[in-house]
């Protein structure tokens, strides 16, 4: 049984994982994870040394002040790090990064810094590390003005407001079951 661990478990995307995951009874056995593991040095050890698969989702995408959101993503990873270090453990590392990550903006920034870091750290400590780049997800329980131009622009429309299209481009979009079913596949591939 593959013992698999979710940061961000109870975030939008995390939460679909997990619940996904959890069908597969006899396949997985989901590792619990809760937000205070990051202050607590020896409960994030204790997580990863369990986890045999990591997928690291957790992280800031909104805040009020914008360096906020690159310094609390690179610390959440350097704190992953330094357990997987301590712990001597080297699960499969899955990061869901963003399309964001060659934009000069903190979100993105602090995405591609994030990548950077596991792949310096995988490249040591020998493991397998998987990079994902998501686009715009959108699906059941999308929270508007936070995680979803779609559940934005739908709260927007069904309240008789008036959407606004601030760049008028393409979007590239993703349903969330889509989004589990391609991560899953990722931690399965050799």
């Amino acid at each position: 049984m593959i013992k698999i661990g979710i940061t961000g478990q109870s975030g939008f995307i995390g939460t679909h994982l997990f619940n996904r995951m959890s069908l597969f009874d006899g396949e997985y056995s989901m590792i619990d994870f809760k937000r205070s593991y990051f202050s607590t040095e020896n409960e994030l050890n204790e997580f990863v040394s369990k986890c045999d698969v990591i997928f690291h989702l957790a992280g800031l995408n909104r805040d009020k002040d914008e360096k906020n959101i690159l310094d609390t993503n690179v610390l959440l990873t350097k704190k992953i790090i330094r357990a997987m270090k301590k712990t001597q453990s080297s699960p499969h590392l899955i990061f869901t990064s963003s399309i964001q990550e060659n934009n000069n903006n903190n979100y993105g920034l602090s995405k591609k810094e994030c990548s950077i870091l596991f792949q310096d750290w995988i490249d040591i400590a020998e493991g397998k590390y998987t990079s994902l780049i998501i686009p715009n997800v959108f699906g059941p329980f999308c929270r508007p003005y936070y995680n979803s131009v779609v559940a934005t622009f739908c709260h927007q429309l069904t309240n008789d407001l008036n959407p606004q299209i601030n760049v008028d481009s393409t979007l590239k979009l993703i349903y969330i079951d889509e989004l589990v079913d391609f991560m899953i596949d990722s931690m399965n591939q050799k």
